[in-house]
């Protein structure tokens, strides 16, 4: 951390642009520039455009990976950080001693943008010093000194920052440098540890919840920590089933930090505020508003707190905690009726063939009108029936609650909800659903789920629209992606890879193995060759290889 120190002060504290896989990075990284009084700044994923945003009035970056080539240029200066531990368990009892202003901002996150466009929210050193302190007094108790703490929520946000490095950190707990996203990793590495916690968010751990795979933690395991959305209670009761306990759910956002907590099996549905956060509803609306040391936006109180308006509505309870109500940030008039757009929602995800489901806003025809995303169950999936006979089932099935107005004009069908790295749904990635279209309807182009880019190659998860315009003669009762279009998917992740457009002149080993299929789900890999005139790709679902080959690229654009 010291060398780290000096080389920062070389080009100068200010703001630095900071994003890394590794925990024990991330820790360094943040100390070092507190230490020198400077900012990091968290983008909340790697694509180029937010990189090349977030980048603009830095000094330069730390990372321990190499930016995508494409913004790599408009990166000012670039320090790399090494992370100073062996792969695996980082130690986490520092041996210097720090001096910080808590008064300085040390670190710059930015919001989801699930209910709007999102924003950049600063932290003083003393907002996450003093939240990493309540946490220790109300959850510490739940975990051992030495139990181990692992997590799927990355520390490019608020939660991830202070449950995986932070409060470890500061209580002298082990923490799992590297990030187990997938349960068949993570969950036999937890079980090697005789104490572990976890600290992950709802949607990883309805998956693992529902595979039953939970159990082998079961004695081991002292604690779950989930946030970044609510849990459903199905999901909270399987835990409780499998490990004998139920998770502990934190409610907080990124302008308050940590606001309440609540284990279904203690508390029920009710919320109990964090010591020294002051809840309240308001009055007109029954808005939550937040008082507490953790908050950094809103107004700024006299003792040094901070209050601020939640878009949740509650409802006090007679023990000092309070129910949630649903989201008035999410209530809209149509047609000048008024509808709660999570109430569409649930209603939606009662039927049979609905997995998940997401209600937005759109302007069609000079006015604003409902439009719907779901992602099918898999009994939905077993149907294979067209996008047009699912939304009009689907109508039907609002049309028993809601007024006709308020009905979705338009529908979305996906295999899952795109979701960011904090496992939320942004209203941005919603939107861009209805927005590459040939007509007013299909979709040109397959969703990209996750995307992840470094200088050994692009990776692509994608997932093949119901509707996809190119289907279009190919072919009646049983429509395929042609073999070009998969090729054109190709060349575009290609493009994205190199930064500039690649000429394809040539294919080598070209194979269509198997039919690429309206719902489809599969992982495009493009990787160069050795003579770095090629480049190999491979799209594939698990065993499934739908294509592989290598294409030939013109001079001007080789990697």
């Amino acid at each position: 951390m010291s060398r780290l120190g000096a080389t920062i002060d070389s080009f100068g504290s200010g703001r630095w642009l900071f994003f890394s896989e590794n925990s024990y990075a991330a820790a360094v990284a943040l100390l070092a520039l507190a230490r020198c009084g400077g900012l990091a700044v968290l983008p909340p994923n790697r694509q180029a455009e937010t990189l090349r945003r977030l980048s603009r009035d830095t000094v330069g970056v730390l990372t321990d990976a190499s930016p995508p080539p494409e913004v790599a240029a408009a990166l000012q200066g670039r320090v790399v950080i090494d992370p100073l531990s062996p792969p695996g368990i980082a130690s986490a009892a520092p041996d210097f001693h720090l001096e910080i202003d808590r008064d300085a901002a040390v670190a710059e996150f930015q919001t989801s943008g699930t209910t709007g466009e999102g924003r950049s929210v600063r932290k003083a050193w003393r907002h996450l010093e003093d939240e990493v302190a309540t946490l220790e007094q109300r959850l510490g108790a739940s975990l051992s000194d030495d139990t181990r703490i692992f997590a799927t929520a990355s520390h490019q946000h608020i939660y991830g920052l202070l449950f995986r490095v932070l409060w470890p950190l500061a209580s002298g707990r082990p923490f799992q440098a590297e990030t187990l996203l997938h349960a068949r990793e993570l969950l036999p590495r937890m079980a090697e540890c005789p104490r572990s916690a976890l600290v992950t968010t709802p949607v990883h751990l309805k998956r693992m919840a529902a595979s039953g795979e939970l159990r082998v933690l079961r004695r081991r395991c002292r604690a779950i920590f989930s946030s970044g959305g609510l849990l459903d209670a199905e999901t909270a009761k399987a835990v409780v089933e499998q490990l004998g306990s139920a998770p502990f759910e934190i409610l907080g956002s990124t302008e308050t930090g940590g606001v309440a907590v609540r284990q279904r099996d203690v508390h029920g549905e009710s919320w109990e505020p964090l010591p020294g956060v002051e809840i309240s509803a308001g009055e007109e609306d029954g808005r939550l508003e937040v008082t507490s040391p953790f908050v950094s936006v809103g107004e700024n109180l006299a003792d040094g707190r901070g209050r601020y308006r939640m878009g949740d509505r509650i409802a006090a309870d007679a023990d000092g905690g309070f129910l949630l109500l649903g989201r008035a940030d999410r209530i809209v008039k149509i047609g000048e009726k008024r509808l709660s757009l999570p109430e569409m929602e649930r209603c939606l995800e009662t039927h049979p063939h609905v997995e998940e489901a997401a209600v937005l806003v759109l302007e069609q025809a000079g006015e604003q009108r409902t439009h719907a995303v779901v992602a099918l169950s898999e009994a939905g999936r077993r149907l294979r029936a067209e996008r047009r006979e699912i939304g009009i089932a689907l109508t039907r099935h609002l049309s028993a609650a809601f007024d006709p107005v308020l009905l979705p004009r338009g529908w979305r069908i996906v295999a899952a909800l795109p979701r960011d790295t904090q496992d939320k749904v942004p209203l941005s990635a919603l939107r861009a659903l209805f927005r590459d279209r040939v007509d007013a309807e299909r979709p040109t182009r397959p969703l990209v789920l996750r995307e992840h880019r470094d200088s050994a190659g692009i990776e692509r998860r994608l997932e093949v629209p119901v509707d996809l315009a190119q289907f279009e003669g190919h072919f009646d009762g049983f429509p395929v992606v042609a073999g070009v279009v998969q090729l054109g998917w190709v060349m575009e992740a290609v493009d994205t890879w190199l930064g500039r457009p690649a000429t394809l002149i040539g294919l080598d080993a070209l194979k269509f193995s198997q039919p690429l299929r309206p719902g489809d789900v599969a992982t495009l890999r493009v990787e160069p060759c050795a003579d770095r005139r090629r480049v190999r790709f491979e799209l594939r679902d698990g065993e499934r290889i739908f294509a592989s080959g290598r294409c030939l690229l013109g001079p001007e654009a080789g990697p």
